[in-house]
């Protein structure tokens, strides 16, 4: 599970019928210590209801992806799995 940040949404025309009625949104992996966006965009299922600017959690792992979902056939590499209300880090220099 990674964190990252919803950038905007994604629609398609034509795709799978495992996506009929799902939300497709775009996440950038986001750093917690550095609080930068950081690597390649993803496109993942939205089952959280998510907006552009969230940090999120996101299952990047296929099998996973079709538990979360619930269907064995669908293509989806990656799901949104929850929104990060707050984030606690402590951490001391030594």
């Amino acid at each position: 599970m990674i964190l990252g940040r919803v950038v905007g949404s994604f629609w398609c025309t034509a795709q799978h019928k495992s996506f009929d009625g799902r939300r497709l949104v775009l996440i950038v992996p986001w750093d917690a210590l550095s609080e930068e966006t950081k690597g390649s965009t993803i496109v993942a299922v939205d089952t959280v209801g998510c907006r552009t600017g969230d940090v999120i959690t996101l299952l990047y792992e296929g099998s996973g992806a079709r538990q979360v979902l619930a269907d064995k056939t669908c293509p989806a590499e990656a799901v949104v799995v929850g929104i990060v209300d707050r984030i606690d880090i402590d951490y001391t220099d030594n």
